[in-house]
């Protein structure tokens, strides 16, 4: 047997309060369930990530179902680490639903209020389940909780509980949803129970085949805490990151930031991800729990901006449970450079009030720098689309910004006819915007300045 290696300083705490392995048959997963027991108990982190599930869900379809034009929608929801279908609340104790429930009650839900707001236009959501669990306990479990839920009455040809790894029906889920039309919208829920179940490379697959997909995947960034004693692990998780290259510098990083490893590794490793992903926008924010010494990242891929903008909406409007260690305008997440990495640690950023007010002092300040980049007018759209992985901030945030800015005179807003619009309108995605260029003269447009 070998030895134990020599814990790195600021490790024991983290190792210590990990909780003990367990012998029975869990396997990989941190939850139990067994038929006709009562289910496992949520983890508190688990509730915040249940509820943007559901939200966002209701808002995706909300924001799709806008457009008066679409009479039905054909919808994939993937849940690639489903579990048993039920918890029990960590403070109250009593059973709650698991994300399978949650995805089809959303469902039902967003279904219900797009007909209402339509009134005498026809709106069907025509939604494509797929439940992927790798133990068949818990497939058993999962069927028994399906067949209780109100939500899954008459959807039994569209729900499909399969037994295995992610990884290995992947390819098979894909062909099937590439078979029900041309959008081939998929939303994946990869909530994994660690780090080493999702590989980069099957994200870069799912955009690929999917463009119109979306991905929703949690990382429980503490696996550094871990790696000692679970060596395997660790580099199980390198090859999957694809991250064989950093190990020294992953590993230099614990020893010398032991107090501030978790922004200094989310400084690293989120460019990584974007680089890596296959996906053009993405949020890479804490999940915050009162059980603080385990960091849960809530990163969310996507390759449309609109989707993005919605993911960190619903941020702002759960404040209490989120988290980002960055700045708070532009550049929010600086890539790792040893020399850079106090000045990138500006503390916590809560998607509070105080949070809401230095994004709004610092784009202020950073807007403009920012619209120099670009050579001439340039529309809020495409703007908002080149900076929308930089920043904490949402769309309607940038476009108040700008207003105000419009009303300061620093900078100047023109319709897409290329009229100039009065100070503090409010900004529309087809305005043009530019600096001021001389305040004496009307613009002068010179052919394809307009981005």
């Amino acid at each position: 047997m070998k030895d134990k290696q020599p814990l790195l300083p600021g490790l024991k705490p983290f190792v210590d309060l990990r909780p003990k392995k367990q012998s029975d048959n869990k396997k990989n997963s941190q939850y139990l369930w067994l038929p006709g027991e009562e289910p496992p108990t949520l983890g508190e982190h688990s509730l915040a990530k249940h509820r943007i599930l559901k939200e966002y869900l209701e808002k995706y379809v909300s924001i799709l179902a806008a457009n008066p034009v679409v009479e039905q929608l054909n919808l994939s929801i993937v849940d690639g680490f489903s579990g048993g279908g039920a918890y029990r609340h960590p403070k109250t104790g009593e059973r709650i639903p698991g994300s399978p429930i949650l995805m089809l009650q959303a469902m039902d839900f967003a279904e219900a209020k797009a007909i209402g707001i339509r009134q005498k236009k026809e709106f069907k959501l025509n939604t494509q389940f797929y439940f992927i669990e790798e133990q068949r306990l818990t497939i058993d479990y999962l069927e028994n909780e399906l067949s209780a839920c109100k939500a899954a009455h008459g959807k039994g040809d569209r729900i499909h509980t399969l037994h295995g790894k992610f990884s290995q029906h992947l390819d098979a889920v894909i062909s099937t949803i590439k078979a029900t039309g041309r959008a081939n919208r998929a939303i994946f829920l990869l909530d994994q129970y660690g780090y080493t179940d999702v590989t980069l490379a099957n994200m870069r697959k799912i955009f690929h085949e999917l463009p119109n997909a979306e991905v929703i995947l949690t990382f429980a960034i503490d696996w550094l805490a871990d790696f000692i004693n679970e060596t395997g692990s660790f580099e199980s998780a390198l090859r999957n990151l694809e991250l064989e290259h950093q190990r020294d510098l992953l590993l230099r990083i614990r020893q010398e930031h032991a107090s501030d490893w978790r922004p200094t590794i989310q400084h690293l490793l989120h460019q990584h991800f974007y680089e890596k992903s296959g996906g053009d926008c993405y949020t890479p924010f804490f999940i915050h729990s009162s059980d603080s010494h385990r960091a849960y990242w809530l990163l969310h891929f996507s390759m449309h901006s609109t989707a993005r903008n919605a993911m960190v909406s619903l941020h702002w409007d759960m404040h209490d449970h989120f988290q980002h260690f960055g700045k708070a305008g532009f550049g929010m997440l600086l890539g790792y450079d040893p020399d850079r990495i106090s000045e990138a640690n500006q503390g916590t950023f809560e998607f509070d009030a105080d949070a809401r007010e230095l994004a709004h002092q610092a784009l202020l300040a950073e807007i403009p720098s920012r619209m120099s980049q670009f050579k001439g007018p340039i529309s809020f759209k495409h703007f908002f689309n080149a900076v929308v992985n930089e920043t904490p901030a949402t769309k309607e945030m940038i476009a108040k910004m700008i207003s105000e800015l419009s009303r300061a005179r620093e900078v100047e807003v023109f319709s897409k006819d290329r009229k100039e619009r009065r100070a503090g309108v409010v900004v529309k995605d087809t305005d043009l915007i530019r600096l001021p260029q001389n305040k004496t003269f009307l613009p002068i447009w010179k052919p394809g300045e307009a981005q």
